[in-house]
C-alpha cells in the first residue's frame, strides 16, 4: 500500500506541534494496527476504511466519512492502534498530534474525561467481540455446547448436590436438543465459513479465544 503524501500545510517548528492538513492518495495507509497512537485524524474529504487483521483474515470495522474523527482511541489511552486505516479514495485529512489532542481533552471537565475513557474501554472490548463473533450455523452450535459445558462445571462444583444433579439432568436434555438441531443444520448445508474451531481444526479461532476467560472464573 502507498503511504501518505506530502502535507498541504508546512510542518510545525521543532517542539511546537501543530495540526496539519495532508493530501492522502487512494490506497495510502494513515496508520497500521499495532502502531503507537501519535495522532488523531479528522477526515475533511474522501472515505477511509478501518479494518483489523484477525487470524490472517481482514475484518472491516468501520467506514469514516467527511467530518468524522478517527484514530483517537490510541491517543486517549496511550495504547497500540487496534486497527489499520487506509484511504479508500483520494482524501484530505487534518492530523491532530497527540500533544494537542491531550491538551484539548485535559481542558474539559473531569467527569467528561472519565466518561470518554470509559467509552474507549467499552469500544475496544466490543470490537474484540465483534471480530471473533460466530459466523456459521455450526459456530453457534459449538457456542451452545461450550456454554453448556461451563454450566456443567458449575453444577459439579456446587455443594448443593441435589440441585447440581437437577442441573446436569436438564443439561442432558439440552444436549439431546442441540444434537437434533446440529443434525438439521447439517442438512441445511450452511456454506458460511466457520470461525470457531473444534479440537483438531486449523486456521480458525478457538473457543477459548472467542469466549476469553468465560468459564475460568472462580465460583
Amino acid at each position: 500500500m502507498n503511504e501518505i503524501s506530502a502535507p498541504l500545510a508546512s510542518q510545525a517548528k521543532l517542539g511546537e506541534p501543530k495540526m496539519e492538513k495532508l493530501a492522502v492518495a487512494a490506497g495510502a495507509v494513515l496508520f497500521r494496527q499495532g502502531d503507537s497512537g501519535d495522532a488523531a485524524y479528522i477526515l475533511e474529504k474522501g472515505k477511509v476504511m478501518i479494518f483489523q487483521q484477525v487470524e490472517g483474515q481482514r475484518v472491516e470495522l468501520d467506514t469514516i466519512r467527511p467530518g468524522e474523527i478517527f484514530g483517537e482511541m490510541a491517543v486517549i489511552d496511550s495504547s497500540e492502534r487496534m486497527a489499520t486505516a487506509v484511504a479508500a479514495t483520494d482524501c484530505a485529512v487534518t492530523r491532530v498530534p497527540q500533544a494537542i489532542f491531550n491538551r484539548k481533552l485535559e481542558a474539559t471537565d473531569k467527569f467528561v474525561r472519565a466518561l470518554v475513557n470509559m467509552f474507549i474501554k467499552n469500544i475496544r472490548t466490543s470490537h474484540r467481540i465483534f471480530v471473533r463473533r460466530p459466523r456459521s450455523f455450526r459456530d453457534n452450535i459449538k457456542l451452545i455446547r461450550y456454554f453448556a459445558f461451563n454450566v456443567s462445571r458449575y453444577a459439579n462444583l456446587i455443594e448443593d448436590r441435589p440441585l447440581g444433579e437437577e442441573m446436569l439432568a436438564a443439561l442432558d436434555k439440552v444436549e439431546k436438543a442441540v444434537a437434533e438441531l446440529a443434525e438439521i443444520g447439517n442438512r441445511a448445508k450452511d456454506k458460511r465459513h466457520d470461525h470457531i474451531m473444534e479440537e483438531g481444526d486449523a486456521h480458525n479461532v478457538g473457543l477459548k479465544t472467542v469466549m476469553s476467560t468465560e468459564g475460568h472464573r472462580k465460583l
